[in-house]
């Protein structure tokens, strides 16, 4: 069997983003973060279990309000998982923050109502 591939020495292959990592990078703002929008995640930093959550997931949610800096809070919940998400959004819709909780539903609906009280 005749080989009609060149060789190509290892130091030659380049790792490049492909798949879903492409996909993401559309969705992440560039916007540098506000101060307002930093004290809102110190808040959701403080709802237990609440795990980054991947940034195309945000095509999916529903603006809940808009903070004085004009970063756009929104909400969804998965329909299969029944997973809490909520993401903070620059005015192009792209995600500057998101997570989710499964458990601790409670303590992130108190905490955006938290967050909705003094932020808005």
């Amino acid at each position: 069997m005749v080989n009609i591939f060149p060789r190509i020495p290892f130091s030659k292959f380049k790792i490049g983003e492909w798949g879903s990592k492409i996909e993401d990078k559309k969705w992440i703002s560039s916007q540098p973060i506000a101060t307002t929008t930093a004290a809102v995640m110190q808040i959701l930093a403080t709802v237990p279990r609440l795990s980054y959550c991947r940034p195309n997931l945000i095509k999916h949610s529903q603006s809940k309000f808009i903070l004085r800096d004009g970063t756009v809070v929104k909400t969804w919940t998965s329909p299969f998982l029944r997973d809490d998400y909520i993401f903070l959004a620059d005015s192009d819709g792209k995600m500057i923050y998101g997570g989710y909780v499964w458990r601790y539903k409670e303590q992130l609906k108190d905490a955006i109502e938290l967050i909705s009280s003094r932020f808005t």
